[in-house]
């Protein structure tokens, strides 16, 4: 079997804007950075340091076969996969023509290795390989006849334990009401994202708390809005509320300031949506800097996420894998990963967007009672609906 072509396409799918709080959405008050006849859908929120959208933006690869086999990658992008989509098409087509595509392991490292003297061993370019790298898999689930969670060893869940992501609403009381709906729903664990000043976040989760009592699982992510200190005394807090998990406290770089928070505080501290690489990871497990890792299968990809996993299992340390908005292919590896992942805590789910996701597959998975099970279908299970994708590809 040989690769006969990649496809590569930006993907920009509009959205309401109150939809979506936090996971690549807009967590606060949107601010376009429109200047005169430059015209862009980014921009800023008054409350968090990140760079937003007005659409919802992945990078979708499209791989096809001359046995007729096609397999589908998604990388998680939410700023200017045009960059990713750049480098899929002037570097890693050129290492993937004619060859054939169940030697994935073989092209991973020749596609990491193509720029990794150069400096590139992270950020678009290991985006790039990670939405190629999915493709791969998704073609040798569909060759073998076999679900992906098989080619990784097995199902360790029979369905996934899923936590509710991006409460909805613009005031305590409109997230507050979106919490009770997920309980009523089945889910066992809710994250709420703060972030906007201790006091106010304590408000927050206290509110939340009341409204979903004692039984459900609550996190907090603050979006690496604090300083080690800021995040030390709002953690002392948050035990009091019996928050379980404290996702993204400090910046990403602060191995030392993650492995002081540890030390200092009963609360998990959880963080690794932004690193792409095992090597990126091994410095927090050395350090003993992490409770949980959150690695995102569409940053990884299915290769290196997996990779990843296992290294932290190797220091004993679980996993909540981070899974933001994107398209179906993205829900899709992302789910077969956690499946034979056997650290695994949690699954990270927006509603919002599985549901905007599921526009575009023939077949739309369903969340019940919390959890999700993954379909035993070859590959990772996704029926594309390219007819209607292709009207936002860019």
């Amino acid at each position: 079997m040989k690769i006969t072509a990649v496809e590569v396409h930006s993907v920009k799918v509009d959205r309401e804007l109150k939809s979506f709080s936090g996971t690549a959405g807009t967590p606060g008050t949107f601010v376009g950075m429109s200047h005169g006849k430059h015209e862009t859908d980014y921009g800023w929120t008054k409350e968090y340091s990140t760079l937003y959208s007005r659409k919802v933006e992945s990078l979708m690869v499209k791989i096809s076969t001359d046995t007729g086999i096609v397999g589908w990658g998604e990388a998680q992008v939410p700023v200017a996969p045009e960059a990713p989509q750049a480098i899929v098409r002037q570097v890693l087509t050129s290492l993937l023509l004619d060859r054939n595509p169940l030697d994935n392991g073989v092209l991973w490292r020749q596609m990491y290795n193509s720029l990794r003297g150069r400096g590139h061993r992270d950020s678009f370019m290991m985006d790039a390989i990670a939405a190629v790298d999915s493709a791969l898999w998704d073609i040798a689930g569909k060759h073998y006849g076999k679900p992906v969670y098989q080619l990784l060893g097995g199902a360790c869940h029979d369905t996934l334990p899923l936590y509710y992501s991006g409460l909805t609403g613009s005031t305590v009381e409109e997230k507050c009401a979106c919490a009770a709906d997920a309980v009523r729903q089945g889910y066992k664990a809710i994250k709420v994202y703060i972030g906007k000043g201790i006091r106010e976040d304590i408000a927050m989760m206290k509110a939340v708390r009341e409204t979903v009592g004692e039984e459900i699982e609550l996190m907090a992510d603050a979006l690496w809005m604090y300083s080690v200190h800021e995040a030390l005394r709002l953690a002392v807090e948050l035990e009091k509320l019996g928050v379980g998990l404290f996702e993204a406290p400090i910046v990403m770089e602060d191995v030392q300031g993650h492995a002081q928070l540890t030390q200092a505080t009963k609360l998990a501290i959880a963080t690794g949506e932004t690193e792409r690489t095992r090597h990126q990871f091994l410095p927090f497990l050395k350090a003993r800097a992490l409770d949980v890792v959150q690695p995102d299968m569409g940053r990884t990809g299915i290769s290196e996420g997996r990779r990843i996993l296992e290294l932290a299992e190797t220091f004993n340390i679980p996993a909540a894998i981070h899974m933001a908005i994107g398209q179906c292919v993205y829900f899709g590896l992302s789910s077969h990963v956690a499946a034979a992942t056997p650290n695994l805590l949690w699954l990270e789910m927006n509603p919002t967007a599985l549901e905007m996701a599921n526009h575009f597959q023939r077949e739309p998975w369903k969340v019940e009672n919390g959890r999700l099970k993954v379909p035993d279908r070859p590959g990772i299970g996704v029926d594309v609906d390219e007819e209607k994708l292709q009207a936002f590809y860019c």
